[in-house]
């Protein structure tokens, strides 16, 4: 049924998106009917009224995509999840001050800074996209974290970090944008100390779908941009092949699901700085949503899924026996 088709029984009854960025939009005033009891309905819910607020301008490293995102999926992030979902990611590495860690994908930079502000550590950013590269720099110099959660670009040419320098790496939904995959997990490998650890979430094909299957097609950041999953079964043979002691493979669609439902609960439920932009930049608003609304259909039908990698660097004295 897709993301849309269910966004009103699971955002409780209330009224659906579509209406309310729709009074967002013309500034009408929205009430839904409160769940029935004994078969009547209760009485009427206090109005959604989207009230006189002005959107600050455009930053110059921001577009309007930028400014969207991050009002739908928090402040330094383009996708679903948050803080909690890195943070998360991370709880299998123990870090502490000593450690160093690079998280690859690193977007606006929400995780990166999120991970040096929980565990005083210093975390390099590696981002491919131009613009979020860019503004992930500026939000973590606004920050004042320009150094311990700095972000760079990511070049596939020039991506070659000095070998056993890095003691923990990170990478939530990122992979699936980069061609050769296994050539950057033996990149990943080699700049890993001895018993070095990596956590990678990323979209995952079915097994049963082919690379260029075309219910795989439009599910990039752009419908047009190339997108390159791998399958469950190939990750798990790279991780084996490259040195490394897979110790998690781990389906968490259903919940990542869930992350993308809420998200969007929350930001259609919202009036203020929120409405406002979505009345000011309806066409982004438009755009973010048939984006994840292609990918949860895709979940849905089964051909796409959102996996777990947790894996460490084979060599040296045994860390710990699963997560």
């Amino acid at each position: 049924m897709g993301l849309w088709g269910k966004m009103t029984t699971e955002a409780g009854g209330k009224v659906h998106w579509r209406v309310r960025l729709r009074a967002w939009w013309e500034g009408e005033d929205v009430r839904a009917p409160s769940p029935a009891v004994n078969g009547r309905s209760g009485p009427i819910e206090p109005g959604l009224i989207v009230p006189a607020v002005l959107i600050p301008p455009l930053m110059p490293w921001e577009n309007e995509a930028i400014r969207i995102q991050q009002q739908v999926w928090g402040e330094g992030y383009y996708k679903p999840g948050g803080e909690e979902h890195v943070l998360g990611l991370a709880k299998p590495f123990g870090l502490n001050p000593s450690l160093t860690v690079m998280e690859f994908g690193s977007g606006l930079g929400g995780g990166t800074r999120a991970l040096a502000n929980e565990f005083g550590v210093w975390v390099s950013g590696i981002e491919p996209t131009a613009e979020l590269a860019k503004a992930g720099k500026e939000l973590s110099i606004k920050a004042g974290l320009e150094k311990k959660a700095d972000i760079v670009r990511y070049s596939p040419e020039g991506f070659e970090p000095k070998a056993g320098s890095i003691d923990c790496i990170l990478s939530s939904e990122s992979l699936y944008l980069v061609e050769d995959k296994q050539k950057l997990l033996k990149t990943f490998e080699r700049a890993l100390k001895p018993r070095g650890q990596v956590s990678i979430t990323d979209f995952v094909r079915s097994d049963d779908l082919a690379e260029n299957d075309p219910h795989l097609q439009g599910l990039g950041l752009a419908p047009t941009d190339p997108t390159y999953f791998a399958s469950g079964a190939e990750y798990v043979k790279w991780f084996r092949e490259i040195n490394f002691d897979l110790r998690v493979n781990e389906d968490i669609t259903e919940r990542y699901r869930k992350m993308i439902m809420d998200g969007w609960v929350e930001f259609t439920q919202a009036g203020g700085e929120k409405a406002a932009h979505a009345k000011a930049l309806p066409e982004q608003v438009v755009k973010e949503v048939q984006l994840w609304s292609r990918r949860v259909a895709a979940m849905d039908a089964g051909h796409l899924k959102v996996v777990r990698y947790y894996a460490i660097k084979l060599g040296g004295t045994k860390l710990m026996s699963n997560w």
